[in-house]
């Protein structure tokens, strides 16, 4: 039996706890939250029998298999170099995989000097709606791909000021947690390396007063090497309605993810996609952490593949506040 242990005690812990719980052959064995009581609650609700009163205390669990971060963001790295010094070899740990620059090489370089696997949450490479959008984007299909272009709205913020994610030191707002979603995805479907990337964000700017509630919204260009151009919208606010939209354009055919419905475009033709009965994407994610236990082979999305995600929107954000282009 595996036995793997959290740190952090949060909503996406508790998602990912819930899907090992469906998986046969491994243990949440432990815990361990900044907050007690989070620990407290998170072990009576998965019956997880250790909580540990330390990062560096369950580092030191000898029994423990693999780790899984869900921690909060400018944690990740340093957390991930303490895991892979104490020896753990299996490292699952939450999106976006840094909060600086300057932690990507160390990371990359400390990975290969241990022989550490390490998984990055970018779940989104699990859903077979993505994954056939991305099959149709490889097959050649859509001609010269020109632009595409993304468009997220999530209408149930609630946070308020001094909350994790109305903090944009620490958080990096929308721009930093959600956005590098859809940056892993782009990378993914295009295989191509990023030229530049310009941004305007309301948070990052910081010109919402303190008197108001906040909201986070951003604006972004993000132009690869190979020409093609992506227009990238974000936003958490408070009203209005939801949506999770993402287009490729090619001088053939249009594919269009808008709300769950894949479809592909040609003048008045169109070939809608059904995808559905598969597998819930964070449990297929689950389920590849605890193979890559298993058998040691990697599983997405790869260290290389998170930090690579994170450059990019931590670029977007260097440039709102700065107010130019980013060149990477």
């Amino acid at each position: 039996m595996l036995k793997v242990a959290f740190i952090g005690a949060g909503r996406m812990a508790n998602a990912h706890a819930a899907q090992l719980q469906k998986i046969e052959n491994v243990e949440i064995a432990g815990v361990y939250d900044i907050d007690p009581e989070k620990s407290r609650i998170f072990a009576e609700r998965y019956r997880i029998p250790k909580q540990y009163a330390s990062q560096e205390e369950l580092l030191g669990d000898r029994s423990l298999n693999g780790i899984l971060m869900c921690h909060y963001c400018p944690d990740h790295a340093a957390s991930m170099m303490a895991a892979m010094q104490a020896g753990f070899r299996y490292i699952f740990s939450e999106k976006p995989a840094i909060r600086r620059m300057e932690e990507g090489p160390a990371l990359l370089k400390a990975a290969e000097r241990h022989g550490a696997k390490i998984m990055i949450g970018h779940h989104r490479k699990h859903d077979e709606i993505n994954k056939k959008m991305r099959e149709i984007i490889r097959s050649g299909v859509l001609g010269t791909i020109r632009f595409a272009k993304v468009q997220f709205c999530n209408t149930w913020f609630s946070r308020e000021w001094g909350d994790y994610f109305a903090d944009y030191a620490r958080s990096g707002g929308t721009t930093l947690d959600m956005v590098t979603h859809y940056i892993d995805l782009l990378n993914w479907f295009f295989e191509a390396e990023p030229e530049s990337v310009y941004a305007r964000a309301v948070m990052l700017e910081k010109n919402i007063p303190p008197d108001r509630k906040p909201s986070d919204y951003v604006s972004g260009t993000l132009v690869y090497r190979n020409g093609i151009i992506c227009g990238l919208e974000s936003s958490y606010q408070r009203y209005g309605v939801s949506y999770d939209n993402i287009e490729v354009y090619g001088d053939e055919h249009t594919v269009i993810l808008r709300d769950g419905r894949l479809r592909l475009f040609r003048k008045k033709e169109v070939t809608e996609y059904d995808v559905s009965g598969a597998m819930n994407c964070q449990e297929e994610q689950m389920r590849d952490f605890v193979k890559m236990m298993e058998d040691g082979g990697q599983r997405q999305t790869t260290l290389a593949e998170g930090i690579r995600s994170a450059v990019i929107a931590l670029g977007m954000m260097e440039s709102s506040e700065s107010g130019k282009v980013y060149r990477f």
